[in-house]
């Protein structure tokens, strides 16, 4: 399966494929050494979970985004990708052009998941302080409003007039501190505590 998913993705025009890997361990070493902008990681790996794997990941290489295919939509599965900083999520039953989309909206700084996976994955979320997200300021809320529309990151840097650096620092801040550990899993918190529809913000 990885084989047929790098040659349909060396076909589109604006993505390479860098290394394909069948383990964990040779996954991490090629990450390591070629330093790509995304993975595609299966959840089930021979040497364990791509869930740990993107923890792992994530934690020595945190410019590396990371999409998750996974076999099912299990809402507790989901919820323990994303708080390993997954990035997206995309099921084996779907069709490659949904893994591709999928790949070009977490490189553009967008986020977009199936509303009834982020509903499944926001019940099972790990419990966050109640007045997580009480301390986002004003612009901090604008743009994490933006992200749960699905803007991108040029896209916000429009709507805002803002550089590209101070609309990072922006999500910088919502993700420390919504305790996320990707845009995807900030939309999830904040949709979880009301943050999105109650209209607080410092």
């Amino acid at each position: 399966m990885a084989d047929a998913l790098a040659r349909t993705l060396s076909a589109e025009p604006d993505l390479e494929v860098m290394g394909v890997a069948g383990t964990i361990a040779d996954g991490l070493r090629q990450v390591h050494r070629l330093q790509p902008d995304i993975v595609v990681m299966d959840v089930n790996l021979p040497d364990g979970s791509g869930i740990d794997a993107t923890r792992e990941l994530r934690r020595t290489n945190p410019d590396v985004e990371v999409v998750m295919l996974t076999g099912f939509a299990d809402g507790t599965l989901l919820a323990r990708a994303l708080e390993a900083g997954c990035s997206g999520f995309v099921t084996k039953a779907g069709r490659f052009t949904e893994l591709i989309d999928t790949i070009r909206t977490v490189q553009l700084g967008q986020v977009r998941v199936p509303t009834h996976l982020l509903d499944g994955l926001v019940a099972h979320l790990r419990p966050r302080p109640p007045e997580v997200g009480l301390d986002l300021t004003g612009r901090e809320l604008e743009v994490l409003r933006l992200l749960a529309s699905g803007h991108s990151t040029k896209a916000i840097v429009d709507e805002l007039t803002l550089s590209v650096h101070t609309v990072r620092n922006h999500v910088r801040n919502v993700l420390t501190k919504l305790h996320a550990s990707s845009r995807l899993e900030a939309v999830a918190v904040a949709t979880r505590h009301g943050i999105l529809t109650s209209g607080s913000g410092g």
